[in-house]
């Protein structure tokens, strides 16, 4: 992986100075795979893509559990379940 000041002058030579890609690889030394990816590339900064949690044993019950909690939103703070309740209920 180059540097980020390689990078952006990787992207300068092709934007600005009109370097064609096998220009930039003999130039810079690099092969010209890694010219095209620096030189074509935009946004480097991919959105971070979070797992989907799955809940094999507690599926089937998530919306029991969740009709209970909200329900509960309602009652002071020492009256509201606690795990071992909602274990001990299900």
């Amino acid at each position: 992986m180059l540097k980020v000041p390689q990078q952006q002058y990787i992207k300068f030579l092709y934007e600005n100075e009109d370097y064609s890609i096998s220009e930039i690889a003999r130039a810079m030394g690099i092969n010209w795979r890694t010219a095209k990816k620096y030189a074509t590339r935009d946004d480097w900064n991919e959105p971070v893509r979070r797992r989907r949690r799955r809940y094999p044993v507690l599926g089937p019950y998530l919306d029991i559990i969740d009709t209970w909690l909200t329900v509960e939103q309602a009652l002071p703070r020492k009256q509201r379940y606690t795990a071992k309740r909602i274990f001990d209920r299900l």
